[in-house]
């Protein structure tokens, strides 16, 4: 994949089938997803500098964009965010990994695409905490993982676990403030499926896998802070999320 198209995506330019096309190519792609990391840095230091008085002197991290020296932040990666204990344990399960885009269909409880109103992931999502969760019709087990203000409106991450079939389906949902008529509901915007490995009779564990980046760089795409807090988080559901 070309530098133009990857800085497009960093830049928040591209459309969603195209940025999710660009999180599915970073998750295999580690140098690519340095060199993402690099403009991540180099805008967030660029937005911190010019944020500042004018009579501040110019941060050496900018001066080192300028004469192109490497920039290196100290980004803090999305799995290691303070999103919580229950956020915390699911994203540890990492997870010997399937990276798919799913393609919308009928069945799964996460396919890419609208959430249909007043199906059990549409509720869940307007209405549970993090950390809380609900069992499927389908005898899946659902959890929402964490919240996220984004550029636009809010985001929210969520796991679906199939213990029969030893798969977990980890997604990034989010809604448009205010938004009104048609497609005004939640979006699953990427959808990552991932294999467990059976341990006992009584659960799975995670089996020793690569570290799932594709969630962390769609959140950094959308302009995504750290988890909201649970009183943040509150908020929002009585709000309705802004719509």
């Amino acid at each position: 994949m070309d530098k133009e198209e990857l800085a497009a995506f960093v830049d928040g330019e591209l459309t969603p089938e195209e940025a999710a096309a660009v999180v599915l190519h970073l998750a295999d792609h580690p140098a690519d997803q340095a060199y993402v990391d690099d403009l991540f840095a180099a805008n967030a230091a660029l937005a911190d500098a010019f944020g500042a008085p004018a009579s501040e002197r110019v941060p050496d991290a900018i001066l080192d964009t300028i004469d192109g020296a490497a920039v290196r932040a100290q980004i803090l990666p999305f799995r290691l965010r303070p999103v919580g204990v229950a956020a915390g344990l699911a994203l540890a399960a990492a997870l010997s990994a399937v990276v798919v885009l799913l393609q919308p269909q009928d069945g799964p409880a996460l396919a890419l695409g609208p959430v249909m109103g007043g199906s059990a992931l549409a509720e869940a999502l307007d209405l549970m905490p993090s950390g809380a969760v609900t069992d499927l019709p389908d005898g899946r087990e659902l959890m929402v993982l964490a919240s996220f203000a984004v550029e636009g409106g809010h985001c929210r991450e969520v796991e679906v676990l199939d213990r029969g079939a030893g798969q977990m389906e980890l997604a990034l949902v989010c809604l448009e403030a205010q938004a009104q008529g048609e497609g005004a509901g939640w979006q699953v915007e990427v959808v990552l499926q991932e294999v467990l490995e059976t341990a006992a009779a009584d659960g799975f564990v995670a089996a020793e896998g690569t570290e799932v980046a594709g969630l962390s760089s769609f959140l950094d795409a959308r302009g995504a802070g750290l988890a909201l807090t649970p009183e943040e988080e509150a908020a929002a559901i009585a709000r309705t999320w802004g719509r």
